[in-house]
């Protein structure tokens, strides 16, 4: 069940970096020429997710690449592995320990998680998306979204830079759930193995190819 949700999370979040025009706000376009700076990126992350009263749910850490447009790499290490590979058609998601992958169309995974909205045109992110840009903190620049959504996945997105470099995320659900992310040891705009991206299939391990029922 949380893997289902930690899956959904990683896609949402890092749509973020797929944005492609600047025409909006002062603030979304603000946002948007800092996110559109970053071509690829790679960095170590450590995730915390807590329930609605504070209560830790997991910490989890591992390693993540992104490629622009629509390549990213979520390849969690611990507790539990659990590796995320999106190639802009098909999502993939792998599961070690289960010796199972799961296969999505990457544009319905996009239905499941409005926050998705990140990746779509400035105008459309602006339309469902509030967005202010926050006093700086820690030594970060800050910008909040809030949804404008009744129903969406995600009530406030808080996204942390230094220079244009994304260093941390602060993601609050409809639920309350609160995700905290830290990057570490971030590399922008380096040449990365189109490899990194794209998935291969061990023997024995399960297919669920949802792709099939489109």
């Amino acid at each position: 069940m949380f893997k289902k949700a930690f899956s959904t999370y990683v896609v949402a979040i890092f749509a973020v970096l797929f944005v492609n025009t600047v025409q909006a706000t002062p603030a979304a376009d603000d946002l948007a020429k800092r996110l559109n700076a970053v071509s690829s990126m790679q960095a170590q992350f450590v995730q915390t997710v807590k329930d609605n009263r504070g209560k830790l749910i997991q910490r989890s850490s591992g390693q993540m690449a992104i490629l622009r447009p629509g390549k990213f790499r979520w390849d969690m290490k611990k507790p539990v592995p659990q590796l995320i590979i999106a190639n802009n058609e098909r999502l993939y998601i792998y599961d070690p320990d289960l010796l199972q992958v799961t296969i999505r169309p990457f544009k319905a995974t996009e239905g499941e998680a409005p926050a998705l909205l990140l990746s779509r045109h400035m105008t459309d992110l602006d339309k469902d998306f509030t967005i202010k840009i926050l006093p700086a903190a820690a030594g970060l620049s800050w910008y909040e979204l809030l949804s404008k959504q009744k129903d969406g996945t995600f009530a406030n997105i808080q996204i942390g830079f230094k220079n244009n470099e994304i260093r941390e995320m602060h993601l609050e659900d409809s639920l309350g759930q609160k995700t905290h992310i830290q990057f570490q040891r971030v590399k922008t705009n380096i040449n990365l193995p189109a490899s990194l991206f794209v998935y291969q299939r061990s023997a024995g391990v399960d297919v669920i190819d949802e792709t099939r029922k489109r």
